[in-house]
Parts: C-alpha cells; sequence; structure tokens
C-alpha cells in the first residue's frame, strides 16, 4: 500500500497508508521541519499546515525522504479548494482547541501534585517513625531507610512535573491574551495588508523577459520582449484561494478593532501628534521630532531608559559628541500614551517643585 501525502486547505497535509513500525514516523520526524504524530485524529501530520496553501518544499523533502527508505510515496496536493469554514469559525476552532490545551495541562498538573502528596505522605510516615540516630546496622534497616529517601525523592520529582505543566498552563493562557491584545492586532493587520498587496501583485502577473512573439512589449532585445506575463494557472488557482482566505482573515480583525475602539481603547495615528508633543513607550515620554505615516520619530531611545522624560535637548546634552540627534521610531500600534509639550512643561515644573520642597524638609 503507497504512502500517500495528502494536503487540503480543511485538513492541512496528513500521510496516509502509515502504519505503526512502517519507518514512516522515523524517517519524518528526523526532517525536523514540523512532522508530527497528531493525536486527535490518529495520523501523522505536519503542524500549522491547515487554512492554508501547501508547504511544498516539505513535502517534497519528506516524499524524497521516505522513497529514499524504500517507500512507495503519492503526493497530492489541492491548493485550490477553499476551506468548508471561514475564519471566524477557524479562529473559534482554535481558542477553543487553546482552551482544552490550558485545561489539559492544568489536569496534568492536578494529578502531578495528586502523586507528590501521595509520596511525601509515605516520605513522612515513615520519617516519623523513624528513631533519631538509629543506625543502619542490618539489611533491613537499610532497604526501610532507601524506600523513605525513594519517597522522598519521587516527591520531589512530581514536583518539577507540577512546576512544568504549569507553566505550560500559564504560557497558553498568556498566548491567546497576547494574541488578543490590540497591539498585536494592529501589527496583524499590517502584516496581512503587506501580504494581501503582494498577492494582488502576483494575480496582476509580473514583468520578465519572454520570447518575442510579436505582441506589445515595454523593451525589446535580440529574440526577446520585456513584458507584464501572467501567472500559470495553477499559481493564480493557489493565490486567488490565499488572497479570498486573508481578506476573510483581515475583514475578522478589523472587526476586532472596531469593537476594542467602541469599548473605549484608543487606536493611535498620525492626527493625534504634532511635532514637540510627547509620546509615551516602555514607561518614558519620548519628545516627537517628526510625524510619519506609519510611526513617530523621537530620540535615540536608549538615552532616555529610566528619565521619565527625555527631550531632543537631553539628547544633544547626554551625546555632545553627536553632529545630530541619532533618532528611533515608534510606531503607532506600540505608542502607550500623548501628551502635549505644555503638559510635560507642567508635570516637569510640578515635579522641580517636589524636589526643592523635599531637599528644604531635609
Amino acid at each position: 500500500m503507497p504512502i500517500v501525502i495528502r494536503h487540503t486547505r480543511d485538513d492541512g497535509t496528513l500521510i496516509e497508508g502509515s502504519e505503526k513500525g512502517d519507518g514512516v514516523y522515523e524517517v519524518l520526524r528526523d526532517l525536523r521541519c514540523g512532522w508530527r504524530w497528531m493525536r486527535s485524529i490518529g495520523t501523522i501530520g505536519l503542524q500549522r499546515s491547515r487554512f492554508k496553501a501547501a508547504k511544498r518544499y516539505e513535502i517534497e523533502q519528506a516524499a524524497r525522504a521516505l522513497r529514499a527508505a524504500g517507500h512507495d510515496v503519492q503526493v497530492d496536493i489541492d491548493d485550490t479548494t477553499l476551506p468548508a469554514t471561514g475564519f471566524a469559525e477557524q479562529e473559534a476552532e482554535r481558542v477553543q482547541r487553546a482552551d482544552q490545551r490550558a485545561d489539559r495541562y492544568g489536569d496534568y498538573a492536578g494529578k502531578a501534585a495528586a502523586r507528590s502528596e501521595a509520596a511525601y505522605a509515605r516520605y513522612r510516615q515513615s520519617a516519623d517513625s523513624w528513631p533519631l540516630g538509629q543506625p543502619l546496622i542490618s539489611n533491613s534497616a537499610r532497604a526501610a531507610h532507601r524506600r523513605m529517601m525513594s519517597a522522598h525523592d519521587a516527591s520531589m520529582a512530581e514536583q518539577d512535573e507540577v512546576r512544568y505543566w504549569a507553566g505550560r498552563r500559564r504560557a497558553a493562557q498568556a498566548h491567546q491574551r497576547h494574541r488578543e491584545a490590540l497591539a498585536t492586532v494592529l501589527r496583524r493587520i499590517e502584516r496581512l495588508e503587506q501580504q494581501r498587496r503582494r498577492l494582488v501583485r502576483l494575480l496582476e502577473g509580473e514583468y520578465r523577459w519572454v520570447h518575442d512573439d510579436g505582441g506589445p512589449a515595454l523593451m525589446r532585445r535580440g529574440g526577446e520582449i520585456y513584458r507584464k506575463v501572467a501567472p500559470a494557472p495553477a499559481d493564480a488557482g493557489r493565490w486567488t484561494a490565499d488572497l479570498i482566505h486573508l481578506d476573510g482573515e483581515l475583514g475578522y480583525w478589523r472587526d476586532v478593532v472596531t469593537d476594542r475602539q467602541k469599548a473605549g481603547q484608543k487606536v493611535w495615528s498620525k492626527d493625534d501628534f504634532s511635532v514637540g508633543d510627547f509620546v509615551k513607550r516602555h514607561g518614558t515620554w519620548f519628545e516627537v521630532m517628526r510625524v510619519n505615516n506609519k510611526s513617530v520619530t523621537v530620540p535615540w531611545m536608549i538615552g532616555g531608559v529610566t528619565r521619565g522624560i527625555y527631550t531632543v535637548a537631553d539628547a544633544r546634552r547626554q551625546f555632545p559628541q553627536d553632529k545630530k540627534v541619532s533618532t528611533d521610531t515608534i510606531p503607532y500600534s506600540k505608542v502607550e500614551g500623548r501628551a502635549s509639550a505644555q503638559e510635560v512643561r507642567e508635570a516637569m515644573t510640578h515635579a522641580n517643585s517636589e524636589n526643592r520642597h523635599s531637599d528644604s524638609g531635609n
């Protein structure tokens, strides 16, 4: 029976026809490119391959390795058929799996804690009944002592398991919070918009040198012409499916941003800043030197660490050897707050006044 590497956007990339002990899993595992046993569906699959175009390099690499190991391998890729569910349903499923994963880790931690307590109870029972200063002069005494210490070691090992699974549970929960954080969502939208522009360019065709067939061209050289060439049908089908899926994902996250704005969260833009304002980042207020479409330019941020307020004048005094002030940019998705120059001056005056009163009191 041949081994089939099958990819669909609904199911991802899965291995069909493999049986336990046939060596397929061992071959794929040694490739170290994301193949693993999918416990929930009982087969080998490629991680993070669902709802996406096929990872053709990894698939071809797996096919070559399996054939070299003596297996009959077939590859079946369907890149053009869209998933049966939209992105909102896919995200809901992903969140559900993340919650189940966190619950499972919590259950593992709870069971390890119970085993640790049981082992420690056995240790205490032996230790409490062990006479102080009892010498280990017999085989039975030495065996009892080994059992007592073995119970202690088992309890400590299970405590390590508790910490490990509790950490995995916290990480799973923190990942979900981070994924849905407004700043993260805004950066994700920027990245998806870049991907969308690239897909549109690919579908429109690209300029390249081709055989001169007498048609219109921008340039000619020898027997070649330079003109826009439409993508191959297979590529066009795959990119069209990618574009439809990406539009659904963009729409979902834009709705998330709209909901957060309605709830009172601020989405910063260039309309909120002017040169001379101050922007908050990492707990420090930096003077705005320039307002850009996607970011504000501020003095080199490393110079303002722990300062509270960092102006252009501070940067010039701190680095007098520089002919011009070194700068950094802060994207609007990472802005923590905004203040006018007047508000910052008032804050500095208030802080100086408090310092003078404190000095006079001493």
